[in-house]
C-alpha cells in the first residue's frame, strides 16, 4: 500500500454496551460464548473538502451459562466503531480499491478490535465475570 494514501485511526467510541447477571453467585464455573460481527464501511465528509475515511463496526455478543447449567443465563452485548480518516487529496476510486482488498480490511480491523475488546472485557468484570480469557486480538 502507498503510504501517502494510509489512513489514520482518528475516534473509536463505544457505541452501546448492555449487560445483565441475573446471578449472584460467582464461585460457580461459567462458559462464556462470545460471537461477533465485524462491518466496514467507507464514506466521505464535506467539511473544508471532501475528505475519504473509513468505518469498522463490531459488535460483540456474549452469553454465560453456569457450568452446571443451573441458573438463567448472562447476556453481554456490545457495539463498538473506529473511524479512519484519509489524508487530504485522496480519491473515491483510491479508496474503493483498498477496500476492497482482503489485506487492507485486515489492517483496519486489527487496529479497532483490540480497542473494542478491552472495552468489552472490562465491562464484564464490572459485572462480575473474570473475562481475561476472552482473546484481545483477532
Amino acid at each position: 500500500m502507498d503510504l501517502a494514501i494510509r489512513p489514520k485511526l482518528v475516534t473509536f467510541r463505544a457505541v452501546r454496551f448492555f449487560g445483565d447477571n441475573p446471578s449472584p453467585d460467582g464461585s460457580q464455573p461459567w462458559s462464556l460464548e462470545t460471537k461477533q460481527t465485524i462491518e466496514l464501511a467507507h464514506g466521505a465528509t464535506h467539511e473544508g473538502g471532501a475528505r475519504q475515511h473509513s468505518m469498522v463496526r463490531i459488535e460483540l455478543d456474549s452469553t454465560a451459562k453456569k457450568a452446571d447449567g443451573e441458573g438463567e443465563p448472562a447476556v453481554f452485548k456490545g457495539t463498538y466503531e473506529a473511524r479512519f480518516d484519509f489524508p487530504e487529496g485522496v480519491s473515491l476510486e483510491q479508496v474503493t480499491l483498498l477496500m476492497a482488498q482482503e489485506p487492507f480490511q485486515y489492517g483496519l480491523v486489527s487496529q479497532a478490535f483490540p480497542l473494542a475488546m478491552t472495552l468489552f472485557r472490562r465491562e464484564l468484570q464490572t459485572l462480575g465475570f473474570d473475562a481475561r480469557e476472552l482473546p484481545l486480538g483477532i
